[in-house]
């Protein structure tokens, strides 16, 4: 876990300066820095720099030559993660071109964000999930890149956009060109049984749980004794991994009050840790200046995440699993039996396809932004390039079925009962995070104790909060 900021200007400006502050405004994502430019490369006027910021082992995200910086904020899985900015270093200074070359590194399986400078040029970059954020802003002599959005007001630049994932942004001295290189594949439905579809995918999720642990002794889950949760666990435990469940809500909630029964059915441990009501309000504020957003949703998910990774650091773990990305794939919310009821499974294919691809800035910019104060990285399964490829070839009356469909996700709930988890947990139905943990709810309170909607109270705080430059 940690942060990345970078400039490029024909200006006057002192660039390192500028990173430097920015990164100052990033020392909640790590408080280890550094900054480094191409030696020689001002002329004319053209000047760039980039930098980093880390919870540890600061000197593995940024490398550099004569001709060449590099930096990575987040993971390559299968390779040496103490080696991951220098790989890219590698593969980029001996390039013959630079976009086949960044395409080739978008192909790695993992979650990351990169800069590079390169001889008069600036280079930005994503992976194609858009697990790890990237935002950029443009001044009138400069081009301006950081892993959230307040890095870049901080220095003047308010007009904050996405690098959008699987695009490889060029800068020069002139002008800012995009260029995708990977997208997500669009959903071309194969023939196949349930049966067919639950072994091919059982086997996949398998490979990716391998993969997000690799090089990893312990683990945390996020747990929440729900599907997604539960077969993520058991499939780490699999792995010969040592997993401990997390699970974290408000006194009072339903969740923390059942995960311990799911847990032992699991043959888990589990750290259970509630929340007092009465801080409750600091912890809404200070998501939300991680954030940067005043959506209910939003900041009901993120709540609970920030939790679960400040219990899973102080019990030691710097990865923790998640079972996020799940529900898009096999059809768990509601609003898709919905859909397939209103408008048919051609409506329906369309609009899992849609939440698969806004996943990364609906749910995955959020989770890593409201994780990012503790050092611990999260990841997902269901994230895995092989496993979204094969899932959305999976036919959609897999997922969903016609007729107020109250179960839904049949295809995963088959790849968990394979998995031997218990019919109690296989056939539980869905319990949005926001919900079991309470944490919607005493938002709605909060605000009608201020005689306000909960959008209306969320965003006078968050006018308040965003003002801030430091984590409240």
């Amino acid at each position: 876990m940690g942060a990345i900021a970078g400039v490029i200007t024909k200006g006057p400006e002192d660039v390192e300066s500028l990173v430097e502050a920015m990164l100052r405004a990033l020392t909640h994502r790590g408080p280890q820095a550094k900054t480094m430019t191409v030696e020689g490369a001002r002329r004319n006027g053209f000047t760039s720099a980039i930098g980093c910021s880390s919870h540890r082992n600061l000197e593995a995200q940024i490398a550099e030559s004569k001709t060449t910086v590099a930096t990575i904020d987040g993971s390559f899985f299968e390779r040496p993660q103490n080696g991951k900015a220098q790989f890219v270093h590698d593969r980029l200074a001996k390039a013959s071109s630079i976009p086949r070359t960044i395409r080739s590194i978008m192909e790695e399986p993992g979650a990351f964000a990169g800069l590079v400078i390169q001889k008069k040029q600036l280079y930005a970059f994503r992976d194609v999930n858009g697990l790890k954020p990237l935002y950029y802003a443009r001044g009138r002599n400069l081009t301006a890149f950081a892993s959230e959005r307040k890095a870049l007001w901080r220095i003047g630049l308010k007009d904050a956009q996405r690098v959008a994932p699987g695009f490889l942004l060029t800068v020069t001295e002139r002008k800012l060109s995009e260029t995708r290189l990977m997208q997500l594949p669009r959903p071309v439905e194969k023939k196949m049984t349930i049966g067919q579809a639950s072994a091919r995918l059982s086997r996949l999720l398998i490979k990716s749980i391998q993969r997000i642990t690799k090089g990893v002794d312990k683990v945390a889950v996020a747990f929440s004794g729900g599907l997604d949760s539960a077969l993520t666990a058991i499939l780490a435990k699999n792995a010969h991994v040592k997993v401990e469940a997390v699970s974290v809500g408000l006194s009072g909630s339903p969740e923390p009050s059942t995960v311990e029964k799911f847990a032992r059915e699991l043959g888990l441990p589990i750290t259970v840790e509630t929340f007092n009501p009465d801080s409750f309000e600091e912890y809404v504020r200070r998501v939300m200046w991680l954030i940067e957003e005043p959506n209910l949703m939003k900041v009901s998910v993120a709540v609970p995440l920030h939790w679960a990774a400040m219990v899973a650091a102080r019990r030691g773990y710097t990865v923790m699993l998640c079972g996020q990305g799940s529900d898009e794939l096999y059809g768990g919310y509601y609003k898709y039996a919905r859909t397939l009821d209103g408008k048919g499974r051609s409506a329906l294919v369309a609009e899992l396809y849609r939440s698969v691809v806004e996943s990364s800035q609906v749910n995955y910019e959020r989770d890593d932004q409201a994780t990012s104060p503790f050092g611990v990285e999260l990841r997902t399964p269901f994230a895995d390039l092989d496993v979204i490829k094969f899932s959305l070839t999976i036919p959609s009356e897999f997922k969903v079925k016609e007729g107020n469909d109250l179960t839904r996700k049949w295809v995963l709930r088959t790849v968990a009962k394979g998995s031997g988890l218990p019919d109690d947990i296989v056939w539980r139905r869905k319990k949005a995070i926001q919900h079991g943990t309470g944490v919607e709810n005493a938002i709605r309170k909060l605000a009608k104790g201020s005689r306000l909607t909960a959008e209306g109270y969320l965003s006078r705080q968050h006018e308040e909060v965003i003002k801030m430059k430091s984590m409240p």
